[in-house]
C-alpha cells in the first residue's frame, strides 16, 4: 500500500466499523428507489444488459445503486466484461468508500429545492475517480467492501490514458482534449444516413453543434449533413399535434449558428422560414410552450414555459445576428415574459411567474435564459445585465448542473453554456462538477445518462450513451470557442435579398 492515502489496516478497520452502522441504519420513507428509478429499462446496448437505470461508476466499469435504506453505500448491480472490475467486483457488493475514504455523507433521495445535489456517495465515488488518474496514483483505486457480510479491500487499476482533468479544464487539458477526440469519433460513426442521430431533437442539435464546435475541419461536413436534415424537417406551416415547440427552436439555433459559422446562402431562406413558424407558434403572453399556441385553444400542451421561451429567443438573437429580420415586439415579449420568472439573484423559474420566490432549484432554464440575453445584438446593457445575472446565478449555486428537471442532459447543456457568459461562473460550476464528469464516463469513451431526481428516464429509455456523449461533447467543445454559444467573438452577417 506503498504511496496509498491509508494503509490496508486502517481501511479495513474503518470498513469493520461502518459495517456495524451499515447494519444498524434504519429504513425511511425515500422517494427513490426500486420502483422508482432502479427498475427502469433500456433496450439499448450495452445498456440494456446491465438490467436497470443504475449509476455508473465511472472506468471502473461498474453499475450501481444507493439503497433506500442505506444512504452512505453504493451496492453492485451489474459489472461489465473486460472493464477494470470484472473478477474483482460482484453484483451484491457494498461499497462503503473509496480512495481510501469512507463516504460519511449520506445521499439525499427525493426531489425538492432542499434535495438537490449529490453529496454522498455518487460525488466521493467521482472524487475518487478523478484522483486515482493523477501521477501519484497511477490509475490505482482502493475501494473499502463489504461482501457477504465480511469487510474486504478491492483494488482496481483503472487505466491511465486520459489522465486526471487539468485545473482549468476544458481548456488548456490534454483529457479533454482526448474525450472530445473519442466523443467526436462516436458521434461520427452514430450518424444515420438521414444526417440525423435520433427522434429526439436535442440530441439532434446537440450532436451537429459539437461537429460544428469541433476544431477540426472535416467535421463540419457531417454537420452539414445534419443541419440539411434540420432544414428538411422545418415548415412554416403550425402542427399542434406534435411537441414541435422543442424541434424548432433547437433547430433554429443550429441553423442560425451555422450560417454564422461559414455564411453559406442556402440557409437563409430556412432561417426565415424558421422565424415566420416561430411568429406564429408564440402565444399572447410572449412565451412558448410544448406545443404552438392554438388560437383556438383546443390543443395548448402545458402552456408557455421558460426553457422553450428562451430556447426560441436564442434562436432569433442568432438570426438578428444572421441579419434576418425578427418581429421586434415579439421579441421583446419573450424577454418581457421570461422576466415575470426570474428572481432578484437571477434563477429562472418553470413559468412565467416565481419572480418573488427567491430559492433556486435546477438550472438549465437559467443558463437558456443567460444564452438568449447575451447573444443578442438588441436590448443593450438591460440584455447584457440580465445574462451576466443569470450566469452568475449558476455560478453561485452550481451543484444541481446533472440534477434536472425534464431532460437533465438538455438542462446540463444550457446550464454550463449559460454559466460561460461569465469566466468566473463558468468555472466555478466546472471546479464543482468534476465529479460528475469521470462518473459518467465509460470504459469504452462514451458517456452515460445518470439517474436524476425527477425520475425522467426518456434520455434513459431512448439512447443512454448517445443523449449524453452529445450533451458532454457540446459543453467540453466550449475549449475551441468555434460557436457564438460557446464563446466564439460575436459576429453579424448580412444576408443576401429575400427570394435569393
Amino acid at each position: 500500500m506503498t504511496g496509498r492515502p491509508h494503509s490496508t489496516r486502517r481501511y479495513t478497520a474503518l470498513a469493520a466499523l461502518l459495517l456495524v452502522g451499515l447494519v444498524a441504519t434504519p429504513a425511511h420513507a425515500l422517494r427513490e428507489g426500486n420502483g422508482a428509478t432502479w427498475s427502469k429499462t433500456t433496450k439499448v446496448q450495452p445498456d440494456a444488459e446491465a438490467g436497470g437505470w443504475f449509476i455508473n461508476l465511472g472506468l471502473t466499469g461498474a453499475r450501481a445503486k444507493i439503497p433506500d435504506d442505506q444512504p452512505k453505500v453504493l451496492e453492485v448491480t451489474y459489472v461489465f466484461k473486460d472493464t477494470p472490475a470484472e473478477g474483482r467486483l460482484k453484483v451484491g457488493d457494498k461499497i462503503l468508500g473509496a480512495g481510501g475514504h469512507v463516504f460519511t455523507t449520506p445521499h439525499s433521495f427525493g426531489y425538492g429545492v432542499d434535495k438537490f445535489g449529490y453529496e454522498g456517495p455518487m460525488m466521493d465515488f467521482g472524487n475518487a475517480l478523478e484522483a486515482s488518474q493523477t501521477r501519484r496514483m497511477g490509475g490505482r483505486l482502493v475501494l473499502g467492501v463489504v461482501r457477504d457480510g465480511q469487510p474486504i479491500i478491492v483494488h482496481l487499476q483503472l487505466p491511465t490514458t486520459y489522465g486526471a482533468y487539468a485545473k482549468t479544464y476544458p481548456f488548456d487539458c490534454p483529457k479533454t482534449a482526448r474525450i472530445l477526440g473519442e466523443l467526436d469519433a462516436y458521434l461520427l460513426a452514430r450518424q444515420r444516413p438521414d444526417g440525423l442521430w435520433h427522434g429526439r431533437p436535442h440530441i439532434n442539435a446537440f450532436a451537429a453543434l459539437a461537429l460544428m464546435g469541433s476544431e477540426k475541419p472535416e467535421h463540419l461536413a457531417a454537420a452539414k449533413k445534419a443541419v440539411q436534415a434540420m432544414a428538411k424537417a422545418t415548415v412554416a406551416k403550425l402542427d399542434y399535434r406534435g411537441l414541435d415547440c422543442w424541434k424548432y427552436t433547437l433547430y433554429g439555433c443550429v441553423l442560425a449558428e451555422y450560417y454564422l459559422l461559414t455564411g453559406e446562402d442556402w440557409v437563409v431562406p430556412e432561417l426565415r422560414e424558421v422565424s415566420t413558424w416561430l411568429a406564429a407558434a408564440q402565444a399572447p403572453s410572449g412565451g412558448w410552450g410544448h406545443r404552438p399556441h392554438d388560437p383556438q385553444g383546443k390543443i395548448n400542451g402545458y402552456g408557455p414555459i421558460n426553457v422553450i421561451t428562451m430556447q426560441a429567443k436564442m434562436a432569433w438573437s442568432l438570426m438578428l445576428r444572421a441579419g434576418i429580420d425578427v418581429n421586434g415586439r415579439r421579441y421583446a415579449a419573450a424577454h418581457d415574459f421570461v422576466v415575470k420568472g426570474t428572481n432578484a439573484f437571477g434563477y429562472v423559474w418553470y413559468k412565467d411567474g416565481g419572480a418573488k420566490n427567491m430559492a433556486y432549484a435546477d438550472m438549465g432554464r437559467t443558463g437558456a435564459a443567460a444564452l438568449a440575453h447575451y447573444l443578442s445584438p438588441a436590448g443593450g446593457d438591460p440584455y447584457r445585465q440580465y445574462a451576466l445575472r443569470a450566469a452568475t446565478c449558476i455560478g453561485d449555486h452550481p451543484k444541481t448542473f446533472p440534477d434536472t428537471h425534464g431532460s437533465p442532459l438538455l438542462g446540463m447543456a444550457w446550464t454550463a453554456l449559460g454559466a460561460g457568459v461569465d469566466a468566473a461562473s463558468f468555472r466555478k460550476l466546472l471546479d464543482a462538477n468534476r465529479w460528475c464528469f469521470s462518473l459518467a464516463h465509460c470504459p469504452d469513451g462514451t458517456f452515460y445518462y445518470q439517474p436524476n431526481r425527477d425520475n425522467n428516464a426518456q434520455d434513459y429509455g431512448a439512447a443512454p450513451r448517445l443523449a449524453a456523449s452529445a450533451t458532454t461533447a457540446l459543453i467540453l467543445s466550449t475549449r475551441h470557442k468555434r460557436l457564438q454559444m460557446t464563446g466564439a467573438p460575436l459576429v453579424t452577417r448580412d444576408p443576401p435579398p429575400a427570394g435569393n
